[in-house]
């Protein structure tokens, strides 16, 4: 969703529908009077041809459609799986007091194969295009599968598809999904269906992470927050406002989160620590806005990663995975660059997966990594992250 979309079309079908279900909705705040001017033209438009449309389907003749006693409904449908801002935007919807669903593809096949006694081409073609694109997205997500390039290098779905990286970040750090009890219904259907981390509800409880996804130069990433984002600004700022605050006025605690992305060695596994950089502010990155990162930075790796717990950890999986062959760690500590985000720590993949069938191996690292998760939550909620931004705490 964007641009305020579902808000918008139902306060325009409300009005469209000459009902007042949806009439105290201001669908124009984010916009300037000129833009707003537009989108108010753009959109009565729309509403003339949805009007249009509902009377060619009810067969109504022009001047006896009589809209006000319909009941706007709410349908929120992806034809695939539904990611953590998908889900923001159902919780959203379920919270007004009207008549809401939403439908992930499983779903979706589901209705359609109620409907096979049609026999309509048209619904049975996309029918086999949905059936196809639910199982290549269950083939994707497995993160550990690799192939040969053309150039005869190892590559990981989970370098490719965002959806092996949700279900790598899931795996690993245990986020739990509802069961879908309407996916045993589809087996019969489609093969390899029943896979409830594709396509399962996002549980509540208190643990679960929120897991974003996005692209840089067409490569997927994705993110599961380790530490409360704060974007370094005061809870009052506006969004931007915080970079042009004084020091004195912004929050320290670290927005912190694990990270799939790749590098030129293949996939890793970062935790990284984002705040505000002032670019242009020289060689060493410091300016009136930012050299606290600096502080907090260096804070995390000298007294943070040095605990005996931790470092433990770390050492713990380069040894499970050490080998005569490999040149480096597989854990490696990051550093600090004029940027947003900086790498804290660094776990190259490629090994990990190889090895991910080795089920003893598999069992040590994920127990090796929500050990280590744990004790890094432990060791931040401890510090006083005021006196670290001010010096004093050093």
């Amino acid at each position: 969703e964007h641009g305020n979309q579902i808000n918008r079309y139902k306060c325009l079908l409300s009005k469209t529908f000459g009902s007042n279900q949806y009439n105290g909705l201001d669908i124009y705040q984010h916009l300037s009077d000129d833009k707003k001017e537009q989108q108010q033209k753009r959109d009565e438009t729309a509403c003339w041809g949805a009007v249009n449309s509902i009377r060619w389907a009810l067969r109504d003749e022009p001047g006896e459609l009589d809209l006000s006693k319909y009941t706007i409904h709410t349908a929120y449908l992806k034809t695939d799986w539904f990611n953590d801002d998908d889900w923001h935007t159902v919780r959203e919807l379920e919270k007004a007091p009207k008549v809401n669903t939403y439908v992930d593809g499983p779903e979706f096949l589901s209705l359609l194969l109620s409907c096979r006694e049609w026999n309509n081409p048209i619904l049975m073609s996309f029918v086999d295009y949905l059936s196809s694109k639910i199982r290549a997205t269950i083939e994707h997500s497995c993160f550990g599968e690799h192939y040969e390039d053309i150039d005869g290098h190892i590559r990981f779905n989970i370098q490719d598809t965002a959806i092996a990286q949700r279900r790598f970040l899931q795996t690993v750090f245990n986020q739990p999904n509802h069961e879908a009890p309407f996916m045993a219904d589809l087996k019969q259907h489609v093969e390899n269906i029943d896979d409830l981390y594709v396509y399962g509800r996002i549980d509540d409880a208190s643990h679960t992470h929120t897991i974003q996804h996005g692209s840089s130069f067409g490569t997927p990433w994705s993110l599961m927050h380790f530490w409360d984002r704060s974007l370094d600004r005061t809870v009052d700022a506006d969004y931007w406002g915080f970079q042009n605050t004084n020091e004195d006025n912004l929050t320290v605690k670290p927005y912190m989160f694990w990270r799939i992305d790749k590098i030129k060695e293949g996939p890793v596994l970062s935790l990284r620590y984002y705040t505000w950089w002032e670019k242009g502010a020289g060689d060493n990155g410091e300016s009136n806005t930012c050299s606290y990162k600096t502080r907090v930075y260096n804070y995390i790796k000298e007294h943070i990663l040095s605990l005996e717990k931790i470092s433990a950890k770390l050492e713990a999986i380069n040894k499970l995975y050490c080998c005569t062959a490999d040149k480096g760690d597989i854990c490696s500590e990051g550093n600090l660059y004029k940027q947003y985000e900086n790498t804290i720590l660094q776990f190259k993949l490629n090994k990990i997966l190889i090895d991910w069938n080795d089920a003893d191996k598999r069992a040590q690292f994920i127990s090796l990594i929500r050990e280590l998760n744990e004790e890094l939550t432990k060791a931040m909620e401890k510090v006083e992250w005021e006196r670290v931004r001010k010096g004093v705490l050093k």
